[in-house]
């Protein structure tokens, strides 16, 4: 716990006694100035990254559920939290189902290896974009386009460890803790991109159950994924990543970057 700032006349005493030791010593040892070891990606955080991406990368197919919260700006010097919930279907290399439901509405997303489709499932409106690819190139096109961040982006890489280790990374170890009593290790990333915690079962397959985000830059919003489950033998119905649309859905010419999907995009 920290301790309380001391009281102005014990700040003054203070000071006052290291003049006085100052002036009655001029001959005395200056105390050695010692620099602090420098950051760095400690082996048993890398070690820990590589097991998951071995872990997640390695399942051909995999699914999940978690909840969100985030923050966003509510004016000056204050920020809302918005929550949400999702589920995720992915299949290796380039098959993505998702679908969201949050306070800023619920989306659904198709990926089919040529074809990116967004459905806002509250005005039955969506959007279809060409995309080829795999599924982590699929969504930073979409991150492009939209002008959105996905921090569940790094766990559908094809190489989770290169995408949350860039260059400059440091990241040490925190502890561990347990959530959902499931043991767990507590890691704490600092990188270009942003600041990051994740933390992973204490197990070989150190699967993420918890994972924070920062932003990079002035805002420093932060957002948490809660993953409640995780299925990577999952036995996927026909017609998964295949988008039909809904009765009387209507259909968008575009995505305009930074806007909502929403009917006044549409025709």
């Amino acid at each position: 716990m920290p301790r309380s700032p001391a009281p102005l006349w014990r700040c003054l005493a203070g000071g006052a006694l290291a003049l006085l030791a100052a002036c009655a010593d001029p001959a005395g040892s200056t105390a050695p100035v010692t620099t602090p070891p420098a950051a760095v990606l400690e082996e048993d955080v890398s070690a820990a990254l590589r097991r998951m991406a071995t872990t997640l990368t390695s399942a051909p197919a995999f699914t999940l559920t978690f909840t969100t919260l985030r923050e966003a700006p509510a004016g000056p010097g204050q920020s809302i939290l918005l929550s949400g919930n999702g589920a995720v279907v992915a299949a290796r290399p380039d098959r993505l189902y998702a679908a969201v439901g949050s306070d800023l509405g619920s989306y659904s997303l198709w990926y089919d290896g040529r074809e990116f489709t967004t459905l806002n499932t509250h005005q039955n409106v969506y959007a279809v974009t060409p995309v080829t690819g795999g599924i982590e190139a699929a969504l930073k096109g979409m991150e492009a386009r939209l002008g959105v961040t996905l921090p569940i982006l790094p766990l559908l890489a094809d190489d989770p460890y290169a995408m949350l280790t860039p260059s400059g990374t440091t990241g040490r170890f925190l502890g561990r803790s347990i959530i959902r009593d499931v043991v767990v290790d507590h890691f704490a990333l600092n990188g270009p991109t942003g600041h990051w915690e994740i933390w992973l079962e204490s197990a070989p397959s150190a699967l993420p159950l918890r994972v924070s985000f920062v932003e990079a830059g002035p805002d420093r919003l932060r957002t948490i994924l809660e993953f409640q489950s995780w299925n990577l033998r999952p036995r996927l119905p026909a017609g998964t990543f295949t988008f039909t649309p809904p009765r009387d859905a209507a259909r968008a010419t575009f995505l305009p970057r930074g806007e909502a999907l929403t009917r006044s995009n549409t025709p």
